[in-house]
């Protein structure tokens, strides 16, 4: 099979699996029949990992299916090889079996140039958020914090630990979002996660994602009902968006989580004064399936505003 074939495959599956994500995970079986490469693994596995995880806390089933890709002509020690094995730690780590999962994070180690720290860094992070996704929120933060401890050791700009931080934390923060009936803990988790997102962007991202870091601050702590936070880290955003030539793009949802954080805070002038700041960005968005995203949003925001 081709290279394409297994990237149709990957990529069909992450088309798929927010809507089904038991049907995307039954592909599986005949999907490992397309990892022909060692270049393979490692997309297929993280979208194993995700699916099995996150989404169906199928631990020893995700497991089952990455044991089927230790087969030649991958080697351990190779950086695929590697990858496979942090993807394997994850699934042992949720599954509860540490013993398992430490002796993969070993094997994640070999011939790597990063720290042992790195590897069990992003191990214990994707964990996290695949703990979170099962609603096992001790666990999930438990595991989110010792990652963070063990990234005293100070990562680079280059160190894959910090985008894998970054990406995680605000995928922990949007996911928190999307839920109604979050419990306190949940709460707390999510404003720490967009907090620890914007930390790590600020490290490892442009000023783009600096400027959507704050944004998913500010809906991270109005979702948790810190509304005056919530306008400050919006402020933050346009003031990036505007540092850095105010792409209309990025202006238009600084705008609009300004738009939010009034509303919420009860100031409905200041709020109507965002929506048309936002509103008048949208034909300026060159990109005709963007200016349609907007558009979009502008019609969520107007049906916010009007409650």
């Amino acid at each position: 099979m081709s290279t394409a074939s297994l990237n149709d495959f990957v990529a069909k599956g992450w088309d798929d699996h927010a809507t089904d994500a038991a049907g995307v995970f039954d592909r599986f079986a005949s999907g490992v029949a397309l990892v022909t490469e060692p270049k393979h693994v490692p997309p297929f596995a993280g979208l194993v990992v995700h699916v099995a995880g996150e989404h169906l806390g199928r631990w020893n089933e995700g497991l089952d299916l990455l044991r089927r890709l230790e087969r030649p002509p991958l080697l351990a020690e190779s950086p695929e090889g590697r990858a496979l094995a942090r993807s394997k730690a994850v699934l042992e780590l949720c599954a509860g079996d540490r013993q398992a999962a430490q002796r993969s994070a070993t094997a994640a180690r070999s011939g790597a140039s990063q720290p042992f720290a790195s590897d069990l860094a992003r191990i214990l992070a994707i964990a996290s958020a695949a703990l979170a996704g099962q609603k096992r929120v001790a666990e999930a933060s438990e595991a989110f914090e010792e990652a963070l401890a063990l990234a005293a050791y100070g990562p680079t700009a280059g160190d894959p630990t910090a985008r894998a931080l970054a990406i995680t934390a605000n995928n922990l923060a949007s996911a928190y979002e999307e839920r109604q009936d979050r419990s306190p803990a949940e709460d707390a988790l999510m404003k720490r996660a967009a907090l620890v997102a914007r930390d790590w962007w600020g490290l490892a991202g442009t000023w783009v994602e600096a400027g959507r870091a704050e944004y998913r601050c500010s809906f991270s702590h109005r979702a948790g009902g810190d509304n005056a936070a919530a306008l400050e880290h919006a402020r933050r955003c346009l003031r990036i968006v505007e540092a850095n030539g105010s792409d209309p793009y990025e202006a238009l949802f600084a705008h609009e989580a300004l738009a939010y954080a009034h509303h919420a805070l009860g100031d409905g002038l200041a709020a109507a004064r965002e929506r048309s700041a936002m509103a008048s960005l949208v034909p300026s968005v060159a990109d005709a399936d963007g200016r349609a995203f907007c558009e979009g949003q502008l019609g969520v925001l107007d049906q916010a505003l009007s409650t």
